[in-house]
C-alpha cells in the first residue's frame, strides 16, 4: 500500500509555523546600568524611558526605570535597568525635580527640568534625533548620562 505524502501547501504551513515560532522566541533579556551625573538637587525622582525604534522615540517607551534623587552621592545617581532586549536602544533620562511624573516645560516649550539623553546627544532646536543617542546593550552594560 503506497502511503500518501502531505501536500506542498501543507508542508510549507508546517515550515511557516516552525519559522514563526522560532522568530517569537523571546530575545535574551539584559540587564544594564545607568550613571546619571550632573543632579543639583535632592528632591524628586529621576526618571529613564527606553527606546527600541525611531517611530517610538520620545512617544512611547517600552520601559524604564527611576530612583529618587535623594539618594545621588556627589551628583551622581545609579539605576539599574531590567528585562531589557538585547540589541540597539536609546534612552532618555530627566529629574523630575517636583515629583508629577513628567518634564515640565515653559510656554517655547523648552524643558525647565533637568535632562539628557544617552549618548549625551543633543538636538537643535529640540531634542536629538533617535539615531543620535542609540547605542548598543549587551549583558552588563553601563552607561553614563549628563543632566542639562
Amino acid at each position: 500500500m503506497k502511503t500518501k505524502q502531505p501536500s506542498s501547501a501543507v508542508r510549507l504551513t508546517f515550515l511557516g509555523l516552525a519559522c514563526a515560532m522560532a522568530m517569537a522566541a523571546p530575545a535574551r533579556a539584559v540587564e544594564m546600568e545607568v550613571e546619571v551625573g550632573g543632579l543639583t538637587q535632592t528632591e524628586g525622582r529621576v526618571m529613564v524611558g527606553v527606546f527600541t525604534d525611531a517611530g517610538s522615540w520620545l512617544k512611547k517607551a517600552i520601559t524604564g526605570g527611576s530612583a529618587e534623587a535623594i539618594q545621588q552621592k556627589d551628583g551622581k545617581l545609579l539605576i539599574k535597568l531590567q528585562d531589557l532586549p538585547e540589541g540597539s536602544l536609546a534612552l532618555s533620562v530627566f529629574h523630575d525635580v517636583n515629583g508629577n511624573g513628567k518634564l515640565d516645560s515653559n510656554a517655547m516649550g523648552m524643558p525647565k527640568e533637568p535632562y539628557g539623553f544617552s549618548n549625551n546627544a543633543a538636538g537643535s532646536f529640540g531634542p536629538p534625533k533617535f539615531e543620535k543617542a542609540v547605542f548598543e546593550v549587551k549583558p552588563g552594560s553601563r552607561i553614563a548620562v549628563q543632566l542639562n
